[in-house]
């Protein structure tokens, strides 16, 4: 079965979307986690192994603002 989550972000302009994850949750079955952006531009990623795992998810997926073209300028918002 797959799970899904998601996390808020902001960018310093105001503009809002979500970090959103899919992961495998099946007990006993392989690791695998895809992660993508909604609201934003970005890449888009999926680990099968711990060790892929960057160290910030959100820097690695370098979010691009469609408001105001920002890269490098979105943040987790407050209290997610």
């Amino acid at each position: 079965m797959t799970s899904n989550s998601s996390r808020p972000i902001v960018c310093e302009c105001g503009h809002t979307g979500s970090v959103d994850l899919s992961e495998n949750d099946q007990p006993f079955s392989g690791l695998w986690e895809s992660y993508s952006l909604h609201g934003f531009s970005g890449r888009d990623f999926t680990i099968t192994s711990f060790k892929d795992m960057p160290p910030d998810v959100l820097a690695y997926m370098k979010p691009k603002c469609p408001k105001c073209g920002s890269v490098g300028k979105v943040k987790y918002a407050q209290g997610s």
